[in-house]
């Protein structure tokens, strides 16, 4: 519990842990307790869950998703606690009114997004090509033989 409480302070107050207790309203004497090791109040948690919008659980156990989502935002949740959390970073990002932030982040995922696509598009076409070349070397097979079928004939035909 404490590496996730030390991973919130560095995410949340530039590694400040009495930023990030005062912003949360935990006493800095009492939040330094739990840095030591000692169990959160409960309300303490609840705290922390409101200020940085922190799951409980994840913070007791590190189990499930580390964000929750506040109710009325639209956000989407991956099962993958990395993409959740990069996908938090993200929101966080577009939404800090930044717009040098904004511009960037923007710019970084549409770059990312269309290389992803022409990948795609250009793996779709060396599989076509594949498939042409195939295709290519069934006819000039069935064309040699074709061929060797009417020598042969019009071998046929001049001996007799």
């Amino acid at each position: 519990m404490v590496n996730r409480l030390l991973e919130l302070i560095a995410e949340f107050a530039e590694g400040k842990q009495t930023v990030f207790a005062a912003n949360a309203g935990i006493p800095k004497g009492t939040f330094h307790g739990y840095l030591k090791g000692r169990t959160p109040q409960s309300e303490h948690l609840v705290r922390i869950r409101e200020t940085y919008s922190v799951s409980i659980d994840w913070i007791l156990t590190g189990k499930g998703p580390k964000y929750i989502i506040p109710q009325g935002e639209a956000q989407v949740l991956d099962p993958d606690p990395e993409i959740a959390g990069l996908m938090e970073g993200a929101r966080r990002v577009l939404t800090s009114g930044n717009p040098i932030a904004f511009d960037a982040l923007e710019r970084n995922i549409r770059y990312f997004d269309h290389a992803i696509n022409a990948e795609k598009q250009l793996n779709e076409m060396k599989e076509d090509m594949e498939f042409i070349k195939n295709e290519f070397a069934k006819l000039k097979l069935e064309n040699q033989r074709l061929d060797e079928e009417e020598e042969a004939q019009s071998s046929d035909e001049k001996a007799a």
